[in-house]
C-alpha cells in the first residue's frame, strides 16, 4: 500500500501531512509513525499530522511527535496544515479547524504568511526551580516550562532542557522547555527543547506563545511582539485583557509523494 503525503515546514519546524482517508487506522501505531519521521530511513520530520473531516469546521487535526506519541497541539504544524488544505483546494483562505485543545481560526494572507488564533495560555504553577533553573509551567495548548537564560547555545539548551524535561515534577508526561532572552528592542530570543523529538528545535510556536504570555504578565512586553528562534521569526498579538491571541508566521510547501507501507512492515 502506498500512502500519499505532503511535507511542509514553518521556520524549519517540519511536518508530514496525511489525509485521514488515505491512512488506514491499523497502520497508525507509534512505531510506524516514528519510522516515517526518522531522518535517515523515513521521510524525516519533527512530527506527523493526520487531517480528518469535522462536522462543524473545515477539518480536525491529530498531531503526533516524532517518537509517535500523540500531542494536544503543535502551532507551527497547524499553520502548515491550514496552508496545505488551502493549497490542495480543500479549504478557503479563511478557515476554522479543531485540534486536541479546541477550535482555531486561521487565514492565509496574500504574502503566504499564516495567521492563527491561539489558545489563551494559563499558568500551571507558581515560580518553581526544576534542576535548579527558575521558571514557570505554562499551558499554551501544550505543556511548556519557560525560563529566562543568558546562555542560549544549543549545547546548553540540549543538556539542561533534557534534564528539566525529565524532572520528577513533570512526570509522567514530561514537558517542553523554553529558554528565552529579551533584547533591548523588545525582540524575544527563544530556544526550545521539545519532548517527543528530544532535540533543540529550530522553532516552536506554542512554546513562543507561552513565553510571550509570561512576559506580558510581568509587564516586560506589549503587543505586538516579535519572537526569534534559529529558524526565523514569529509575530504575536494580543489584546489588553487577553481575550484574543494570534500568531503569524510562515508555512511553506517542500514536496509531496507516496510512502510504501510495505517497507515499514
Amino acid at each position: 500500500m502506498k500512502i500519499p503525503f505532503a511535507k511542509y515546514h514553518a521556520n524549519g519546524n517540519d511536518f508530514i501531512l496525511v489525509l485521514d482517508e488515505n491512512f488506514p487506522e491499523n497502520l497508525r501505531g507509534s512505531e510506524i509513525i516514528s519510522r516515517l519521521c526518522r531522518r535517515n530511513t523515513g521521510i524525516g520530520a519533527d512530527g506527523l499530522f493526520i487531517i480528518s473531516t469535522s462536522d462543524k469546521y473545515d477539518f480536525f487535526l491529530d498531531y503526533y511527535n516524532a517518537d509517535g506519541s500523540w500531542e494536544t497541539l503543535c502551532a507551527n504544524g497547524s499553520r502548515c496544515a491550514a496552508k496545505f488544505m488551502v493549497d490542495s483546494g480543500n479549504a478557503k483562505r479563511k478557515l476554522k479547524f479543531e485540534t486536541g485543545v479546541g477550535v482555531h481560526a486561521a487565514e492565509i494572507k496574500s504574502d503566504g504568511q499564516v495567521m492563527m488564533s491561539m489558545k489563551i495560555p494559563v499558568y500551571k504553577s507558581d515560580r518553581i526551580s526544576p534542576e535548579g533553573i527558575p521558571g514557570f509551567f505554562v499551558d499554551s495548548g501544550a505543556r511548556h516550562f519557560v525560563c529566562p537564560s543568558e546562555q542560549m547555545e544549543d549545547t546548553y539548551v540540549l543538556n539542561i532542557g533534557r534534564k528539566i524535561r525529565n524532572a520528577p515534577e513533570f512526570q509522567p508526561r514530561g514537558i517542553n522547555v523554553n529558554f528565552y532572552r529579551l533584547s533591548e528592542n523588545k525582540m524575544v530570543e527563544i530556544k526550545t527543547y521539545e519532548k517527543g523529538v528530544e532535540q533543540v528545535m529550530l522553532s516552536c510556536a506554542s512554546g513562543s506563545a507561552a513565553v510571550v504570555f509570561h512576559l506580558s504578565q510581568i509587564n516586560a512586553i506589549t503587543s505586538p511582539v516579535i519572537t526569534c528562534s534559529s529558524g526565523g521569526k514569529l509575530v504575536f498579538t494580543f489584546d489588553d485583557d487577553w481575550g484574543k491571541f494570534w500568531s503569524e508566521g510562515p508555512a511553506d510547501f517542500l514536496f509531496d509523494g507516496e510512502f510504501n507501507m510495505a517497507v515499514l512492515k
